[in-house]
């Protein structure tokens, strides 16, 4: 009858549905695992982890050499549910199951991304034999990020120091442009040096100790620490 035809069509239309919503979360997690087999998508993931919203590290020396360490514990806990605050990117997916983090953290380890570590002393860290991961160890990060930066900042450095070098044969026009550029250094501090002691001297005489930039001379800090405020 037709009324047994709609039953049956009906049924065969929820069973068809049921059947594609049910291997959702097998297909997101095979994704994920997939994802994070390629070398590349794993850079992407250790670039983000090392950045100023990843995990919290702990410095130590390794081989005579500062490294950064934390434990493979919180490595974890930190790829299942990140600090408050930390946008995960988008073009990383998300972990499902400890398990996905955990595998992924043993490709880090396969990729020689991090290494695991023993602790032999206070802040004193050598590497471990094991090479497995395991969230009871401690990791020690092997890999830095991109140095394209560092590589130019050096070659920089090296250009500037060369042609400070060569100071000699400079032409003319060079020259006197360095020497204003000394001259007018030189003013600049010197006025400085006066406005700071004219403040304290005009502040003092009323009974109060004040110094304009009292960090100007402090050998020990940073160019950018000198201007700041006590």
């Amino acid at each position: 009858s037709k009324r047994d035809e709609r039953l049956i069509s009906g049924f065969h239309r929820l069973s068809s549905s049921a059947i594609h919503r049910q291997p959702t979360m097998a297909s997101k997690s095979t994704d994920t695992s997939s994802f994070y087999e390629d070398e590349k998508n794993l850079k992407v993931l250790c670039d983000f982890l090392r950045s100023n919203d990843g995990p919290a590290v702990r410095e130590a020396v390794e081989m005579d050499k500062r490294v950064y360490y934390l434990k493979g514990e919180k490595l974890v806990n930190f790829m299942m549910e990140p600090k408050k605050g930390t946008k995960w990117p988008k073009s990383l997916p998300k972990f499902n199951t400890r398990q996905e983090a955990i595998t992924v953290c043993g490709e880090l380890c396969n990729y020689q991304f991090i290494h695991r570590s023993v602790k032999r002393g206070k802040g004193d860290l050598v590497i471990s034999r094991d090479r497995e991961f395991d969230e009871s160890g401690i990791f020690t990060w092997i890999y830095e990020g991109d140095k394209s930066f560092s590589h130019f900042m050096t070659t920089l450095l090296i250009a500037g120091f060369l042609f400070c070098v060569c100071f000699p044969i400079w032409p003319n026009f060079l020259k006197v442009f360095a020497w204003y550029m000394s001259v007018s250094m030189l003013l600049v501090i010197f006025f400085l040096v006066t406005l700071r002691g004219v403040l304290f001297l005009s502040v003092w005489i009323l009974g109060f100790d004040f110094w304009f930039l009292p960090n100007l001379f402090d050998e020990q800090l940073g160019f950018v620490d000198l201007f700041k405020p006590v």
